[in-house]
């Protein structure tokens, strides 16, 4: 994609990426990523927001000389993960002059991964303004929307904010703004899953306080532009806020049937009393874990309930199973409940692995786990059959706090 002006001497300047189809070789990115970066052209000054991946600098720096403009007065870092601020070093070797500009934050971490000196930063803080001449740059610390650095940029003249990481999305484009797709829209949840949902509480302020400033775009560090800004603010103030569907996610996996019988016996009976239910395989094929697991993330936004169906390996859950746990624990998600139930050879110790597990979902409910020795008998699907009607009534208790 080549500059694209976003407002009066606003310009795109970032990369596609569409190829990509893995994050931090964590985070599935069916859609490819973008590495966003802005220029602003004030009358006396300017400044580059962000720059790119170092794999795509050769391409960006064509972009820049193509605006026909003289070296940037200044870069702008908003956070220091190497996607944003991996072409620095290069950067200031084509522009030797172009001053550094960054909160503390940013230069601190900046010294530890890019090795750039901090004393190379011209430091903002909270407030702190940029003057461009008739265009300036106001700056606001978003610690922990993603990392504690990141920082967002309000351009008041333009109304454009850049918002770093936060309400980006893993989405590839040949267009500069976002549509009401839903896509577009889906991309951007599996993006708050992955990146902000550890942070809701964070997070969720940073919302109102965007609401608060009324800007006519959001330009994020990932993915297209926001030129409605309100598609965008509704989702993350459902997203962070306290209500939850009716709904039950359910990571299995299986490897001679057993905890399949089990997991659809549940499925059914869910279903039976009203609950929506969403089953992920988190091991059908060799690629299934990763994508499978950035799917329950996903479910995981608004879901209820997350009753993991696995069976036990060695005494233990089963390593995919394992994996999606571990991955849930660790993003924190709003669910009010969470199970185990499976299956085992001859002997387990999956339920106080499970516990350890899941530790750190301190808000939700543990249920009591359901382990059936072999292959399920009648009897044993009756106990399934009670544990989907407990989990439901818990849920349809649940009232004024479901959407």
């Amino acid at each position: 994609m080549p500059s694209v002006a976003i407002s009066e001497n606003i310009f795109y300047v970032g990369a596609q990426h569409p190829d990509r189809r893995m994050f931090d070789c964590l985070m599935p990115t069916p859609h490819g990523t973008s590495y966003n970066s802005y220029l602003v052209s004030g009358t006396e000054k300017s400044a580059l927001i962000d720059t790119v991946d170092p794999e795509f600098l050769a391409g960006y720096v064509r972009k820049l000389k193509s605006l026909e403009m003289d070296a940037p007065d200044y870069i702008v870092l908003l956070h220091t993960e190497q996607d944003h601020s991996g072409s620095v070093a290069e950067l200031l070797k084509i522009y030797p002059n172009a001053k550094l500009v960054a909160t503390s934050n940013v230069a601190q971490l900046m010294k530890t991964h890019m090795h750039v000196p901090s004393d190379q930063f011209q430091i903002m803080n909270e407030g702190d303004v940029l003057d461009l001449g008739g265009k300036s740059l106001t700056f606001y610390k978003i610690p922990f929307a993603h990392w504690p650095d990141n920082t967002m940029v309000y351009e008041k003249q333009s109304g454009i904010l850049f918002s770093s990481d936060l309400f980006g999305s893993h989405y590839a484009f040949d267009k500069v703004f976002a549509t009401d797709s839903h896509e577009i829209k889906d991309a951007a949840r599996a993006y708050y899953a992955e990146i902000m949902m550890p942070f809701s509480q964070h997070v969720r302020k940073y919302a109102e306080k965007v609401i608060g400033l009324a800007p006519q775009m959001i330009a994020s560090s990932h993915g297209p532009i926001w030129k409605d800004p309100s598609l965008i603010l509704k989702k993350y103030m459902k997203w962070t806020g306290d209500k939850v569907n009716k709904s039950v996610v359910i990571p299995y996996v299986s490897m001679h049937g057993s905890s399949v019988v089990i997991m659809e016996r549940l499925t059914w009976r869910l279903a039976g009393k009203g609950i929506s239910v969403l089953c992920r395989n988190l091991g059908e094929s060799p690629e299934s874990l990763a994508i499978e697991t950035g799917h329950v993330l996903n479910d995981l936004v608004m879901a209820a309930a997350v009753v993991f169906a696995i069976p036990t390996v060695l005494g233990g859950p089963h390593p995919a199973g394992a994996y999606c746990a571990l991955v849930v624990n660790a993003l924190h998600p709003k669910t009010r409940f969470v199970g185990l139930v499976g299956s085992y050879g001859w002997g387990t110790k999956i339920g106080e692995i499970f516990e350890s597990l899941t530790s750190g979902m301190k808000k939700a409910e543990k249920l009591t786990p359901l382990l059936i020795e072999g292959l399920p008998t009648e009897a044993d699907l009756v106990k399934v059959d009670e544990y989907a009607d407990q989990l439901a009534a818990k849920i349809l208790a649940l009232g004024d706090d479901l959407v």
